[in-house]
């Protein structure tokens, strides 16, 4: 249907592509996650994804089809400068992230490889379009308390290495569960929320300044855990 509606919004799709705004300076910013090109066609992606279904049902009979064309052509605009707002936050906070993990002292070594593996696995080639939207928006809060993460380790090693562990932990929970479902084909919802309630434990952990859109904590994240252990994947 994305595809569809991308050949016959033909003239849309050609002033979307000539009017991103920021992307240029995004580009410069992520150099080392995607080149241009790149870059630019997962953003176009996730903007059309976003604006031409979004969490729309698919349209099964040509009125259907007319309708949801209209509803595309209409969302296109809002969607873009969100879409485009959202990557100019996330290439800004990404850069900065970078620069800081790049002077890190060697005594921050643990803690600012705990923090690449996590701004890897959060920021990497196609991720914009990969990322649930909704998600997006708090991209750049994620990638902004690693830094603050980063300030505050000399504080207090024994406290970071503690809630480290606690993190590790979940993680390997999810991860083990993410692969094992990916052999099998199998797509579980509940999951992939615990997977960003992960990324929110851990501003809640070690940057509380920075607050979480709703209450988390390593022991409801592990009563979140017995329950989706306890019940079969969830497969849309």
């Amino acid at each position: 249907v994305c595809r569809l509606l991308r050949i016959e919004l033909k003239e849309q799709m050609n002033q979307l592509e000539k009017s991103l705004p920021g992307l240029t300076q995004a580009v410069m910013q992520l150099r080392g996650i995607a080149n241009a090109d790149d870059l630019k066609a997962d953003l176009v992606t996730a903007i059309c994804d976003r604006a031409f279904i979004g969490d729309d049902e698919l349209p099964r009979t040509h009125k259907e089809y007319e309708a949801q064309k209209q509803r595309a052509r209409t969302r296109l605009p809002a969607v873009r400068d969100a879409a485009c707002h959202m990557l100019a936050a996330i290439a800004e906070e990404h850069h900065r992230t970078s620069l800081r993990l790049g002077s890190v002292p060697s005594a921050l070594n643990r803690v600012a490889a705990d923090i690449r593996a996590q701004l890897q696995r959060l920021v990497y080639k196609g991720f914009f379009n990969a990322t649930p939207w909704e998600q997006l928006q708090h991209l750049p809060r994620y990638l902004k308390a690693m830094a603050v993460r980063l300030d505050k380790y000399p504080g207090n090693p024994e406290r970071d290495g503690k809630h480290a562990a606690s993190i590790a932990e979940l993680w390997k929970l999810y991860q083990e569960r993410s692969d094992k479902l990916r052999k099998t084909g199998a797509i579980d919802t509940r999951l992939e929320n615990f997977r960003w309630q992960i990324e929110e434990l851990r501003v809640s952990l070690f940057e509380q300044e920075l607050k979480t859109p709703y209450p988390v904590s390593v022991k409801r994240l592990r009563k979140v855990w017995e329950s989706l252990a306890r019940s079969a994947p969830l497969t849309c």
